[in-house]
């Protein structure tokens, strides 16, 4: 009954955006009653298995005076997620997210920009951050590299494939590439990085030890919230006080450097 009615509720609030390439998203904007307020972008992890995608932190963020965009991401396998990046190799939907963005930015004439996200979404929030310059990404146990995630057991298999077209080496290659890239080629400004995760589970080491490397090495100004759990989709539970928290102490500095 819960699901029945959170599903009627998402459908009710959802808007559709058409990019310039034709490609279409879904995404909620919440505005706040301040023009001058940051905008936080979220992204979403997976759903549960089973169930198509669906939006995050909803009710984790109903208090946060901040303008807000959440982006779907109903593409790919069974409509549970493609990284907002890409359909049979065709990398439209990564365009349409960068112009989304973009496009609400302009019209609510924000000046600072919070891109957050766990799991995938933390994937999503640190390639989108870095590549759009925001000022600010809050990230929870985020995938790195990416190839190497969704080709490490069998059963990924049909993401990887409904995301480059194929399951080669050479795409593993490509999607391993795309985050690493980004921040050490990243110049200018670089965004303050928050990055909460868990020694405990498995993505530590197979992403999150190597993606902090790799940020510390770029001169990334870093914030990290260690927890201690051994399930990697109790992310979910450990993360929203965490952001928070971290949400609070940007917009306070924010109103005073205004």
């Amino acid at each position: 009954m819960k699901k029945s009615i959170a599903k009627i509720y998402f459908k009710l609030r959802s808007r559709v955006y058409k990019a310039p390439n034709k490609q279409k998203l879904n995404y909620i904007l919440e505005k706040s009653s301040q023009e001058d307020a940051p905008l936080l972008v979220i992204f979403s992890a997976f759903p549960r298995t089973g169930m198509k995608a669906t939006y995050n932190y909803l009710r984790t963020l109903k208090d946060v005076d901040a303008h807000k965009l959440f982006i779907l991401d109903n593409f790919g396998f069974q409509q549970r997620g493609a990284y907002y990046l890409a359909e049979n190799g065709d990398f439209k939907i990564r365009t349409a997210v960068e112009s989304i963005i973009a496009d609400v930015q302009n019209k609510l004439k924000s000046k600072n920009t919070i891109f957050i996200g766990t799991s995938k979404g933390g994937f999503a929030s640190l390639y989108f951050g870095i590549k759009m310059k925001a000022d600010y990404i809050i990230s929870g146990a985020p995938q790195y590299k990416l190839g190497n995630y969704l080709s490490d057991i069998p059963e990924k298999a049909p993401v990887l494939s409904s995301i480059m077209g194929n399951t080669d080496k050479s795409s593993i290659d490509h999607l391993n590439a795309l985050l690493p890239t980004k921040i050490k080629q990243a110049n200018g400004s670089l965004p303050k990085v928050y990055v909460h995760y868990s020694e405990q589970e498995h993505t530590y080491e197979e992403h999150v030890k190597d993606l902090i490397q790799d940020l510390s090495v770029a001169n990334y100004d870093l914030t990290l919230d260690i927890c201690d759990y051994k399930i990697h989709q109790e992310v979910s539970q450990f993360f929203p006080p965490f952001l928070i928290q971290s949400l609070s102490q940007i917009i306070t500095k924010l109103k005073v450097e205004q």
